[in-house]
């Protein structure tokens, strides 16, 4: 049996989290980006069968069943929401699988080989790329950058990028495969061969890789600093086409390298915001599931609340408000905390601190309008609802 047939027969802890955020983002997504009156289409690059052999469902089930929650609701107004699965392999095993949903279309093929279809859609539509490979050697950057030039409405895209994969089959191009049993301690990390090093660059996006590997030979670095040094570089390039990014590994145990990175990419900070509010629901889950004694754990690389209490966000905010010397929109307050926090905090966190931070005359808030609709001055912290600018 195949490393791949071997991967639908069970699915595996680390990748029921991917799944479950890809799933809690879908639902606040999908509610937002339908009030733009265009059409959503969810693309999902690397489909598979959409259901393992233990019948856990896969994301095409997942996008599939949100599709039909929004086709049922009739109190919508725009319910053009649609799904495109991409597959070369099991399309026949995801078209059975698929059968009774609606709005859904199988294409048969690689995503090298759908990409072209992918970029005749209509640039009016609001599209989400789930790129979710078995392995690298599909993941020509390229590609994504075709896609980010087709302008469509809005573009969001979600990809499980596997930074480990990639540098294994950078040590065995660079020949010192023999090497990895001492530098890779874990021997769960799936092999997926590009076959030449140029393929490789294109993955990347650069050659920079190349002297990151080097460095780890000539012990310079460790493995753990590899791959956090190579993923930052991978990151640039995916911030090269998204105004915000956010990064998150997945990792069995805190001081184990990543068994993926889940990279997430948007010009929105609507999109932003959302998804890394979502994320931090789900990490605080899955430490509680820990704590619990359960064996997966949901790591990162910002700060942990819960463990590092010397992360004082009152005077993060005051330093980023004195930087700017100017009103700031509390939409925009939030993202540069996103962006420096990640996953730490909750939205709702945020958002209470600056509040909390209004009430002991640390900050001044202005709101337009300033009243409510009974005359009261008002205390919103609703972004969404009125405007909401912060100011030393």
């Amino acid at each position: 049996m195949s490393s791949v047939e071997n991967f639908f027969q069970k699915k595996k802890g680390w990748s029921i989290i991917k799944d479950q955020i890809f799933d809690y983002y879908l639902t606040p997504y999908i509610a937002k980006i339908l009030t733009t009156r265009k059409p959503l289409v969810i693309i999902d690059c690397f489909a598979g069968k959409g259901r393992f052999d233990d019948q856990s469902i896969g994301s095409p089930i997942i996008i599939a069943q949100h599709i039909e929650r929004i086709l049922s609701d009739e109190r919508r107004l725009n319910r053009n929401i649609s799904a495109v699965f991409i597959e070369s392999k099991y399309y026949k095993e995801l078209e059975f699988n698929l059968k009774g949903y609606r709005n859904c279309s199988v294409w048969a093929g690689t995503f090298e080989d759908n990409l072209s279809k992918v970029l005749e859609m209509s640039s009016s539509n609001n599209v989400f790329v789930y790129v979710d490979p078995y392995g690298i050697k599909s993941l020509d950057f390229k590609r994504f950058v075709s896609i980010k030039k087709k302008n469509f409405n809005t573009l969001e895209m979600l990809v499980n990028f596997n930074s480990i994969g990639f540098l294994r089959e950078g040590f065995r191009l660079l020949k010192c495969e023999h090497l990895l049993d001492n530098l890779i301690a874990d021997s769960d990390y799936e092999i997926d061969e590009a076959n030449s090093i140029s393929k490789m660059d294109r993955i990347a996006n650069g050659d920079y890789w190349q002297q990151i590997i080097k460095d780890v030979l000539d012990r310079k670095i460790t493995m753990m600093q590899a791959e956090e040094r190579f993923s930052r570089e991978y990151l640039k390039q995916i911030e090269s086409l998204f105004k915000y990014v956010v990064n998150i590994p997945i990792k069995q145990k805190t001081r184990h390298l990543p068994k993926y990175r889940l990279i997430f990419g948007t010009d929105s900070p609507d999109g932003l915001i959302l998804m890394a509010d979502n994320m931090h629901k789900k990490w605080k889950q899955i430490v509680e599931n820990e704590r619990a004694g359960q064996a997966v754990l949901f790591d990162y690389d910002y700060p942990d609340p819960t463990i590092d209490g010397e992360i004082d966000l009152e005077h993060e905010i005051l330093t980023i408000l004195n930087s700017t010397k100017r009103e700031v929109l509390l939409q925009g307050l939030l993202v540069r905390l996103v962006q420096k926090y990640g996953i730490a905090f909750s939205e709702r966190h945020y958002i209470n601190t600056v509040g909390g931070m209004e009430k002991k005359n640390l900050i001044k808030i202005r709101r337009d309008p300033e009243k409510t609709p009974t005359g009261k001055v008002s205390r919103s912290m609703n972004y969404n609802h009125i405007k909401i600018w912060v100011s030393i």
